[in-house]
């Protein structure tokens, strides 16, 4: 399975160019034949023309930026495009609420504000660029110490068993490979985790969700052996690593546990996995593993309905919703098990001393 992000970096660069044109494009057209192409479509003629005229200005520019976006991409910039773009759909809808142009005008709040979003996901990727290979490739693991026993360790968070028959796959790839496989499971020690869950509970979940707020957990670690890998499981919470996955690794208590060892990522989700792997991958990186892979897998069926039921499962712990099936397919399983396959076959030819902070930041 080659996991690839929704909307790949080259086709986001050309939608750069793509507004770039529009907006280079379409504003002086409209300002030169303002007058007989709005009689023409029966638009009624801005209020204000000094306002009209700075507002195509400013859009004019933002086509400037997403060129030079095009041209030469550049993370700074796309945070210029996104002011920029969030700027204009706000003022434009401005304008509109106070009824200085025509309804017909929205059509250029949507635009733009689905531009943020497009110079949004293109930030980010610009931001990880080895997270792409990650999902697709198991990169070199450290070297093989004399006599090192093939031996992993799986952490895992699982409120529905969603997570946990991804573990299990995973486990299974890796002992038919001649791994022996240690569990630890994360416990969440507030009480909003707990399925299924209350109204109250999940609101609260979603807000925490939102703002990343921490939460208190701990790791429920077997008897301490020298394993060579470390696999961390995720489920996808709102848009974000769940909580008490990511304040594990963020805190120092279990920094030992990754500090040079290979390390893997598994995120569960709805369809959102991105900026879960991204979180994830980070901290380990931050804790001192050699990162191999970093992989999400979707559950089966489509969106709205995806994060429909994952509510719905949530809250009633109903398994169905308008024909879909909660959870990972069959054959999404098989893509687990195939993961944990080629971790137990990955290349390890790196040298340990690559992992030194000197090293990495020479």
């Amino acid at each position: 399975m080659r996991v690839r992000p929704a909307i790949s970096g080259r086709q986001l660069r050309y939608l750069c160019l793509l507004t770039a044109l529009a907006n280079l494009g379409g504003n002086p057209l409209m300002l030169a034949f303002q007058r007989p192409a709005f009689q023409a479509l029966q638009i009624p003629l801005p209020a204000d023309d000094y306002l009209f005229t700075l507002q195509c200005a400013l859009s004019f520019t933002m086509g400037v930026v997403a060129l030079v976006m095009f041209i030469r991409p550049d993370r700074g910039l796309l945070i210029i495009g996104i002011v920029g773009k969030g700027l204009y759909a706000a003022i434009t809808y401005y304008f509109w609420a106070i009824q200085r142009v025509d309804a017909w005008f929205l059509l250029f709040v949507v635009w733009d504000a689905a531009f943020v979003l497009v110079f949004f996901l293109y930030w980010i990727q610009l931001a990880q660029p080895d997270l792409v290979e990650l999902g697709h490739s198991v990169f070199a693991g450290l070297d093989a110490r004399k006599e090192a026993p093939r031996r992993a360790l799986v952490i895992g968070l699982s409120l529905t068993g969603n997570g946990r028959k991804a573990i299990d796959r995973l486990v299974a790839g890796l002992t038919g490979e001649g791994y022996t496989v240690d569990l630890a499971w994360v416990q969440a020690h507030e009480s909003i985790f707990r399925f299924p869950m209350s109204w109250g509970a999940f609101a609260r979940v979603i807000v925490r969700a939102f703002f990343r707020v921490p939460a208190k957990a701990r790791l429920e670690l077997p008897a301490r052996h020298d394993w060579d890998l470390v696999v961390v499981e995720s489920p996808t919470w709102l848009l974000g690593a769940a909580a008490p996955v990511e304040t594990l690794l963020a805190g120092g208590e279990y920094r030992d546990l990754f500090k040079g060892r290979d390390a893997a990522v598994m995120v569960v989700c709805r369809g959102a996995w991105q900026r879960s792997c991204a979180m994830l991958v980070r901290r380990l990186e931050r804790a001192g593993a050699n990162v191999v892979a970093a992989r999400g897998y979707p559950n089966q069926g489509w969106e709205p309905a995806r994060l429909m039921l994952l509510w719905w499962k949530l809250l009633a712990k109903r398994d169905r919703l308008w024909g879909v099936q909660y959870g990972l397919s069959d054959e999404m399983l098989g893509h687990v098990q195939q993961l944990g396959v080629d971790l137990a076959r990955r290349v390890r030819n790196r040298p340990h001393w690559t992992l030194l902070p000197e090293a990495r930041h020479a």
